[in-house]
C-alpha cells in the first residue's frame, strides 16, 4: 500500500498538532498505514455487526 505524498505531509502535520511531536516521512507513512489498516478492521467488523442486525432472527436461525 502507498500513500500520496500529500496524505502523508498531511498525516505529519497532524501527528504534529494533535501529539507535538514532529515524525519523519517514513515514520508518516507507516504509521498511516497502520491507522489505515486498523480502519479497515474496525469498519468491517461494524458492517458486519449491523448486517447481522438487519438480518431477521428466524433466518439465521
Amino acid at each position: 500500500m502507498q500513500l500520496a505524498d500529500e496524505h502523508i505531509k498531511e498525516f505529519q502535520v497532524l501527528y504534529q498538532k494533535h501529539f507535538g511531536v514532529a515524525i519523519s516521512t517514513s515514520e508518516a507513512l507507516e504509521k498511516g498505514i497502520q491507522l489505515i489498516r486498523l480502519m479497515e478492521i474496525v469498519l468491517k467488523h461494524e458492517a458486519k455487526k449491523r448486517a447481522d442486525e438487519m438480518v431477521p432472527s428466524t433466518i439465521t436461525k
